[in-house]
């Protein structure tokens, strides 16, 4: 029994249950799993402990196999161009390792939608420490955690690993290892792939840091050293806290003494001479005969480099039949971020011994002429007339590629796609998401002549350079078919009748919709849990209270590009327009895209944001704040505590700033059934209208009072029905538990978001469910907006998108069908088994 529970419990989760035979126990079927569990096999094990070894195997798949060869194939990939609304990222993949250069917000999703392995990646490199280039470092930590890898160095300006120190308590990493390698001038990281040099760039003018001396202390307090496991009820059983909500107030965590601790800045520049491993040459088969050398172990003794004595005994030597070693190209990787650096750039005597005025003739004599050059460097410093006469100096037939905020293309395909189909049932509660491919750039050579002799690319998602075999910059881009992508629509069946159908009833809506006020808009950012997926963000919600006042509701990883691809040319003026961002609780998929439209809207705006979120939050945004970049005198901070319904703590001129800046009447928050610190809120309007939004929680009462009577209820609902279970271990809630809730407090419509990644598409809804048959209940997706008088249509798309999605729901319904179809059997024998002891 003990064995058959680890192969079900392997099959559950996806596991390779190759390597145990569930019918034949034989020695080598327990050596995988002996090497994860490290106990004897007849020795019991507690669910629990069986699921914690689940991650020890996933790091023995994702295991590196011990190689003693250098890769055959390498090959630079852009994951992250910088357009408006991309991340910024080099991806570096080998035959046996993966390596990526700097790591902006969004890049756990694109890695996911292009199907960039991350199982093999162990090191990361970091131009500077920015938000900007570190900013999907904690997402990406736990998707790579995930996958297995369990070693993860990070190569940068000293000090770059502190980011973990601001994030670990809601980056929960308990199976990575984290380690930063020392990359002093005289560091050098060598592996089987390449060798990297580490350059640093100096600033020409001193750091006058504005911040003081005693500033330079961070005051650790009771409330701001929060030492809270916030994903404790996923390890407890059943989900139980260890805590009860009181009066919609939640404790505080335990007692910490007042303690200051210095802290430095984490500063400076770090450029990198890559140089791939020498490629050992190939045995010439032919050769080998004309020598009478006889197929067997003789020719891997050749290959490896030993002479052989033949049978007659004649000496072949090594050298005679295998082809000489090629060099190792050389690609160059940096970031000149402002003028400050450029001296310290064009003056560097290691770069000098790469800039040969000569081409690569002779490629003997040119081993370290770079083939590639890979700049993160903003669009003003490379139009500087110091940087393009450094540029010049390297050989004519070195390629740079330019990744900066400059470049256009399209960086997602599955949500245009997706939005391309939902387009047809509403033009303007789905529009076309505007990211621009097309723009007429000033060519570099009519920027300055001396350029036209260089092979200068404006980097585009997905175009690569392959180093080995050496064939130079690609031009592959993600391309989009708005045309086939509405006949795949067009040609379900049924689909034109309902389609047809649904634009009746639109029509019979149009002249009430017309008739009612334009604002509050609200536009869906983020509807999906946890990580992103290829066509749902984490969460993220904007409240437009009119033109010029807006609020988000969380702001998970990547919010700022939702933001910028879906207004496209409009973006700084929506951007500018966030007064306000409310976080809910502080798991990373609610706001680890804040700093990204923080510092968005920093650019635009000298007024601060406020910010609503739970205190605990403190001790992230100073840490981050003193070590990285200075942000805090941007922002009003106002607890959640201290808006809490029934316990109203916010001074009254703070209050009245805020609701004056927001342009409500109230606003109030409550405690729910999450994690510690986790809050739902509530926004009324002037008009009296009132917008509730429930966070993660399971069922709570405290929401009901918090919402009664709302106009709108925006309720997570991350579980479908039939997995009540997993929703109270992860204190989520069903779709049936979050209606219920909206009925109960008597919400005029509900609208159901934050959906487990296992419902990418479309959540599983019964054909028979009769909550769901109602006209107040819609389901959220990513770029959907609507204003509250729009959201009587919403309804009406049910029966259309289970036709786009049919395939989808299938498939969805096959897997609900099969696992209650399991657990009727389990019930089954469990009767039998009674049955049989009262007999």
């Amino acid at each position: 029994m003990y064995f058959k529970k680890i192969f079900n419990l392997l099959k559950t989760n996806n596991l390779p249950t190759k390597y145990i035979n569930s019918s034949k126990h034989t020695k080598n079927n327990f050596i995988y799993f002996k090497q994860a569990f490290k106990r004897p096999e007849s020795a019991p094990m507690s669910e629990k402990e069986l699921n914690k070894s689940l991650q020890k195997i996933k790091q023995l798949q994702g295991a590196k196999k011990k190689v003693k060869y250098s890769p055959s194939t390498v090959t630079l990939q852009v994951l992250g161009s910088d357009a408006r609304g991309a991340t910024r990222c080099l991806y570096v993949s080998s035959d046996h390792s993966k390596y990526i250069f700097n790591c902006g917000e969004g890049t756990q999703r694109l890695a996911h939608e292009n199907h960039l392995r991350l199982t093999k990646l162990d090191h990361i490199f970091f131009t500077t420490p920015t938000w900007h280039n570190i900013g999907g470092l904690p997402g990406l930590s736990l998707t790579i955690q995930d996958s297995g890898v369990s070693e993860l160095t990070l190569h940068g300006p000293k000090g770059i690993s502190e980011i973990y120190d601001a994030v670990k308590r809601f980056v929960y990493l308990t199976e990575l290892n984290v380690t930063e390698a020392s990359c002093e001038e005289k560091d050098v990281f060598q592996d089987l792939c390449m060798s990297v040099r580490y350059i640093h760039l100096k600033k020409s003018t001193p750091n006058n840091d504005p911040e003081s001396s005693d500033k330079l202390y961070i005051d650790y307090s009771t409330d701001d050293n929060d030492d809270v496991d916030y994903y404790a009820h996923e390890h407890n059983k059943n989900g139980k806290r260890n805590y009860k909500i009181q009066n919609g107030k939640q404790p505080n965590p335990k007692i910490i003494k007042h303690e200051k601790k210095r802290v430095t800045r984490v500063t400076g520049c770090v450029a990198y001479i890559c140089k791939l491993t020498d490629l050992v040459g190939s045995l010439n088969v032919q050769k080998c005969v004309d020598f009478g050398v006889p197929p067997g172990p003789l020719l891997g003794q050749l290959k490896s480099g030993k002479d052989v004595t033949l049978e007659n005994g004649n000496i072949v030597k090594s050298s005679d039949v295998v082809d000489p070693p090629s060099s190792g190209p050389v690609f160059i990787v940096l970031e000149c971020p402002d003028e400050d650096y450029l001296d310290s750039l064009v003056n560097n005597d290691v770069f000098k011994n790469y800039q040969k005025n000569n081409d690569f003739q002779n490629e003997d004599d040119n081993n370290d002429l770079p083939r590639c050059i890979v700049h993160f460097t903003p669009e003003n410093i490379i139009r500087n007339p110091k940087y393009i006469d450094w540029m010049c100096k390297f050989p004519s037939e070195t390629e740079h590629i330019i990744i900066n905020d400059n470049n256009h293309c399209l960086n997602y395909e599955a949500l245009h796609r997706i939005q391309h189909k939902l387009n047809l049932l509403h033009p303007e509660i789905f529009p076309i998401i505007q990211d621009k491919e097309q723009r007429v750039d000033t060519p570099y050579e009519e920027i300055d002549e001396r350029l036209k002799d260089l092979k200068i690319h404006r980097a585009k998602t997905l175009n690569t350079f392959e180093l080995r075999p050496l064939r130079g910059f690609k031009n592959s881009v993600i391309q989009i078919n708005r045309e086939a992508d509405i006949k795949e629509a067009m040609d379900v069946d049924g689909f034109l009748d309902v389609l047809a159908e649904l634009q009746t009833e639109i029509n019979a809506r149009s002249k009430f919709i017309e008739s009612m006020d334009k604002f509050p808009k609200i536009l869906m950012l983020g509807t999906g849990s946890c990580v992103p997926n290829k066509v749902r963000n984490t969460s993220g919600i904007l409240v437009r209270i009119d033109e010029e006042t807006s609020i988000l509701l969380d702001c998970g990883e990547g919010t700022k590009g939702q933001l910028v691809r879906f207004f496209g040319d409009e973006s700084d003026n929506i951007i500018k327009s966030i007064k306000a961002i409310y976080i809910s609780h502080l798991h990373a998929d609610h706001h680890l895209g804040f700093l990204g439209v923080l510092q968005a809207r920093k650019r635009l705006t000298d007024e601060k944001l406020f910010l609503l979120a739970p205190k605990q939050i403190e001790s992230w945004i100073r840490l981050y704040h003193k070590k990285f970049e200075p942000f805090e005198d941007y922002i009003n901070f106002v607890p959640n505590q201290g808006l809490l319904l029934t316990l109203e703590s916010l001074p009254t001129d703070t209050k009245d700033e805020l609701l004056q800046q927001l342009k409500l009447k109230k606003i109030n928050t409550i405690g729910v059934l999450h994690c510690l610190h986790a809050f739902g809120i509530s926004l009324t309007l002037k008009n009296e209208r009132k917008i509730v939004y429930s966070g993660d929680t399971k069922p709570c009462p405290g929401l009901v009072t918090l919402g009664e009577n709302c106009d709108l209820l925006i309720h997570e609902a991350t579980m479908e029905d039939g997995l009540e279970h997993e929703a109270r271990k992860k204190m989520h809630s069903t779709i049936s538990q979050a209606i219920s809730i909206g009925e109960q407090m008597k919400a005029k419509f509900i609208l159901l978001t934050h959906f487990s990644q296992r419902y990418s598409k479309m959540p599983r809804i019964p054909e028979d469910d009769e909550k769901f048959n109602s006209n107040n209940i819609g389901i959220a997706f990513d770029n959907m907006q609507f204003n509250l008088a729009e959201l009587t249509l919403l309804p009406l798309f049910y029966p259309a998108l289970k036709l786009i999605f049919s395939e989808y729901c299938y498939q969805l319904e096959s897997k609900a069908q099969r696992r209650l179809l399991k657990q009727q059997q389990q019930n089954e024998k469990l009767n039998l088994n009674i049955q049989h002891q009262k007999n």
